[in-house]
């Protein structure tokens, strides 16, 4: 056999076992990843909301609100968090002495992507119980009830997601997706980044 024919049997075999070896490898690179989920236990959700709390404010400029001791439970087949906050109201204007009593919410939450946090979304006044109100101011309570909890917890942020875990996971060639509550937690699913 001539050197060149050597030569080009062997250019031939190069060929083969790079087409044989790089071309799977090339056909995975160019699949796109499928989306992954992230677990968050119920235990550290519990404790990023109840961060957030005892929390006051000055709500339609009458009532002195303040918010407390958050008992937190999931709702997965809704896809919502409920919570039970214990919650004291003074109407300066009106009278000095304050109501206290206790509320129950629901709630979904959604990633916001121009600043990386989780926050409440679509807050749902569920009940609002003022044992020692007088009929009267219990009823003007229930009714205004929704107005004073979407004065206290419009966008409330109950967690930021850190930087350097945002890079790593679009390192991965993923960001993150949406969140939804699951028996035991939260579920917050990655997408892959667009190519």
């Amino acid at each position: 056999m001539s050197d060149t024919a050597r030569r080009h049997l062997l250019q031939t075999g190069v060929l083969v076992t790079a087409a044989l070896f790089i071309g799977p490898l090339i056909g995975c690179a160019a699949l796109q990843p499928g989306p992954r989920t992230v677990n968050i236990s119920e235990r550290k959700l519990v404790e990023a909301i109840t961060r957030q709390f005892p929390r006051s404010n000055r709500v339609l400029d009458l009532f002195d609100v303040t918010l407390a001791t958050p008992k937190v439970r999931l709702i997965p087949a809704e896809n919502r968090i409920g919570t039970l906050l214990d919650f004291t109201v003074g109407m300066p204007l009106v009278e000095t002495r304050t109501q206290r009593g206790t509320l129950s919410l629901s709630y979904g939450l959604r990633l916001e992507p121009g600043d990386n946090t989780v926050r409440l979304t679509d807050v749902r006044l569920e009940s609002l119980e003022l044992p020692d109100a007088s009929p009267s101011n219990a009823a003007r309570f229930r009714r205004m009830g929704g107005a004073l909890v979407e004065g206290l917890l419009p966008d409330l942020v109950v967690h930021r997601l850190k930087p350097e875990d945002l890079r790593t996971v679009q390192g991965w060639g993923y960001q993150p997706g949406a969140l939804r509550v699951v028996p035991g937690g939260l579920e917050l699913q990655l997408d892959p980044l667009p190519r």
